[in-house]
């Protein structure tokens, strides 16, 4: 794990050292049929995913996607080891390096790599294993469906001869890869489906884990850039010669970097960071700020408000919504509001770049290795085989990480300069600059006659992710991500109506299934009160036809004892969503004590199909429902153009002793795996809203909220 990169220098090193190997890949995009690779092959471009076994015996395996804590470092080698037959805790799993025309897509965002990868590496640690096997049965002159593979062995059933991997490994590198090879079935998993310990975790509690903002370079400077507060903010003047004269300062310089709009900014470059900081303090600049101080949360919420009545953007529809809440009685409407949120990694943003005649390189920690290996190629006029990118651990990354404006600033200011450059955001960098996820106004209305839905229309007003730039004003479907579209109500209506503003967005845990849920799931509820239903029951009699959703509602259910009587002093809510193919259902509990609401238990069953370590998944979960959480009691607001809270004293994360009980059940399937590392954050807010309004009769509409302010 200390190694964060396998160089084509030290690959070959290590497979002149173990004389042949045996590697196995898929083609980048390939539905997973292998190809084989001698060991010459694996120093060229057209090999994805692979694993290695040297004539010793010793198996390797690599994990090709980054990890920022969701667990792919293990998850991805636990799959080859399943169909490869070797015992994962006995092998050796080292991180790729970034190369998309030998790994494919490497990017970590939107829960999707064992989505992707799972029968890619079934097929790739298969086709491997038939390899080995019909080489043992050609030297053993038998048939090769009389042999089976072992714990890295080779074993002939009726004579009970064996061969270690090692010994066969010559032999098997010059056979081609079956195309179909034979997978097991997952009720033979001996190793998907395990719990089994992490082999990062130790190195990150013991301080040896490797992240971007640990790394130093030789030769390199550091740099701290100040921004403007306020996004769009241009430099009018400052003290660049003041600034010069400071200790250990080498450069003042303007940058820039892109983030939806070019984004100007001052960087004072040191020899140490301190020095950097310092004389970053020490700038007196002056700002145009584009008569954007006038901004505010109230004047942001007002301008919402004002397209309530904007048609929008159709996104969705059945029957017809319009028709059936424009006549009769029974309409019911709601407004929904979530405020800009920050991303706050632990570690905060950074990266080293060094740029020279050959080339450039990348240090630090990122979700999207190919992504910045193209972007630095682009702003630097070269080829992107000149551009190398090595990456680390991530201290967090909850989707920041997936932009590159952080490596331009360090590409930007190495080119200038003629050194690597180290670029160090501060928390309240981290936390002022964006980009946020948007805040959001849903308004939604709904027709309840003789007890049954007859009726919804959602309309979502936000900014859009791919939409902030130009004149397009019309909505995506991305901005209805999290809006249920499943319930069999008859005349559904689902709409956007597209904001455009000078604060920038992007991805954050869930997306748009971080808001549109907490709007959707808590009007299904006022829903079933106009109705007069439980709220369960509703939801299970709206999704007849999904046999999914209904096995977590029926599940949480029982688990829960949700129809027990109802207790004084106590209420609970219910909430579902599906999110990265995964199905999941919560229910919040809460309670109200000498005037005092506390969240007591928060209980989330999932349905993602076959998991593959079910520790990491509720481990994902539990992280997944403290940010949601954080979320539904914490905010951001615009003040004077700028963002108000500028640490974690105004931001506050959710601290230990506020964290209710957490229990996470996983459904037992057969299916192909589903996303796991955002289930159970969309369904937070609403089903703790929901438990709210059964604690206390009221409909709490708009986050965040405050428990201290309940009674």
């Amino acid at each position: 794990m200390n190694t964060h990169s396998l160089s084509r220098r030290k690959f070959l090193q290590v497979s002149a050292s173990s004389s042949v190997l045996l590697a196995v890949g898929c083609t980048p995009g390939s539905t997973g049929k292998p190809i084989n690779l001698s060991s010459e092959g694996m120093t060229g471009a057209s090999i994805n995913q692979f694993i290695t076994i040297a004539t010793d015996g010793a198996v390797t395996l690599l994990n090709h996607r980054p990890e920022m804590g969701q667990g792919v470092f293990q998850s991805i080698p636990m799959i080859l080891a399943e169909e490869l037959a070797v015992d994962v805790e006995e092998v050796e799993i080292k991180q790729s390096e970034a190369d998309p025309e030998r790994y494919g897509r490497q990017m970590v965002v939107g829960s999707h790599s064992i989505q992707n990868e799972f029968h890619k590496m079934r097929m790739m640690g298969a086709a491997a294993k038939e390899m080995l096997i019909q080489t043992a049965a050609d030297r053993w002159q038998v048939a090769a469906a009389e042999c089976y593979a072992e714990k890295g062995r080779v074993i002939h059933n009726s004579s009970s001869r064996s061969a270690n991997y090692g010994e066969l490994v010559e032999d098997a590198s010059k056979r081609t890869a079956p195309t179909e090879p034979a997978l097991k079935s997952p009720a033979d998993f001996e190793i998907i489906g395990q719990s089994i310990p992490r082999r990062d975790i130790p190195l990150k509690t013991n301080g040896a884990a490797i992240y971007g903002i640990d790394v130093d370079v030789p030769g390199m400077l550091y740099a701290s850039v100040e921004r403007s507060p306020v996004f769009v903010g241009t430099i009018k003047e400052y003290n660049r010669e003041e600034v010069m004269k400071m200790p250990g300062v080498r450069h003042v310089l303007k940058t820039e970097r892109d983030l939806f709009g070019r984004r100007e900014g001052i960087a004072v470059l040191a020899d140490t960071y301190w020095a950097a900081f310092q004389g970053r303090k020490a700038l007196k600049v002056e700002w145009d700020t584009k008569g954007m101080e006038s901004q505010s949360s109230e004047t942001i919420a007002s301008r919402y408000m004002t397209q309530a009545d904007d048609e929008g953007t159709e996104l969705f529809s059945r029957g017809d919504a319009d028709g059936a809440l424009s006549a009769g009685d029974g309409v019911i409407e709601a407004a929904y509001v979530t405020p800009y949120q920050a991303h706050v990694p632990m570690e905060p943003m950074n990266a080293i770049v060094s740029v020279t005649s050959e080339g450039a390189e990348f240090w630090g920690s990122t979700q999207n290795p190919n992504g910045t290996r193209s972007y630095l190629a682009k702003i630097l006029d070269i080829p992107e085989k000149r551009v190398k990118i090595n990456y680390t651990l991530m201290g967090g990354g909850f989707g920041r990480r997936s932009r590159t404006d952080v490596a331009e600033e360090a590409a930007r200011l190495s080119q200038a300069v003629g050194a690597p450059v180290k670029v160090i955001w501060t928390r309240e960098d981290d936390q002022t600059q964006g980009p946020f996820r948007a805040c959001s106004l849903n308004l939604l209305k709904g027709k309840v006659t003789g007890g049954q839905v007859e009726a919804l229309e959602h309309k979502v007003i936000t900014q859009e992710i791919r939409n902030q730039t130009g004149d397009k004003m019309e909505a995506g479907r991305q901005i209805m991500g999290g809006v249920n579209t499943h319930y069999s109500i008859p005349n559904l209506s689902v709409r956007g109506v597209l904001q455009k503003h000078y604060i920038p967005i992007s991805y954050w845990r869930a997306v748009y299934h971080s808001t549109n849920p907490f709007a959707h799931e808590s009007f299904i509820d006022e829903l079933a009160v106009a109705a007069g239903k439980d709220p369960l029951d509703l939801r299970l009699e709206l999704l007849q036809d999904h046999p999914r959703f209904r096995r977590v509602l029926e599940e949480v259910r029982v688990l829960t004892d949700w129809d027990r009587q109802k207790v004084a002093g106590k209420g609970r809510g219910l909430a579902i969503a599906e999110r990265s193919g995964a199905h999941f259902a919560m229910v919040v509990d809460v309670s109200r004590k000498a005037g005092k609401v506390k969240i007591d238990r928060i209980t989330t069953v999932l349905d993602l199909g076959i998991c593959v370590n079910p520790d990491t998944v509720r481990a994902q979960t539990e992280g997944s429902v403290i940010m949601g959480l954080t979320a539904a009691l914490y905010g951001l607001t615009i003040e004077n153009g700028a963002i108000k809270e500028q640490n974690f004293h105004t931001y506050p994360l959710l601290r230990y002793g506020q964290c209710p009980e957490i229990e996470t059940f996983i459904l037992p399937s057969s299916a192909d795996p589903d996303g796991a590392g955002e289930s159970g954050l969309p369904t937070v807010a609403p089903a703790l809203t929901n438990a709210l309004f059964d604690l206390t009769g009221n409909r709490i509409r708009k986050l965040p909220l405050s428990l201290e302010a309940l009674v």
